[in-house]
């Protein structure tokens, strides 16, 4: 029951500290005056789907 307690806690701790990093490089990429065009914006959502989809697949395979 311990070891649950420390991974809940673990879990928690990662999604907090995701919360700062995402936060940190949104800020980051809006100085950046070329992430302003749309072009740019259309790729870097191109760019996340592209890497976002084969991880969640990858994910979904081995939690079973």
């Amino acid at each position: 029951m311990k070891t649950n307690r420390r991974l809940v806690l673990a879990e928690v701790v990662l999604l907090l500290a995701s919360v700062f990093i995402f936060r940190s490089v949104w800020l980051l990429l809006d100085t950046l005056s070329v992430m302003h065009d749309a072009q740019m914006l259309w790729f870097s959502l191109t760019i996340g789907v592209a890497i976002t989809i084969p991880s969640l697949r990858y994910i979904i395979r081995h939690s079973k």
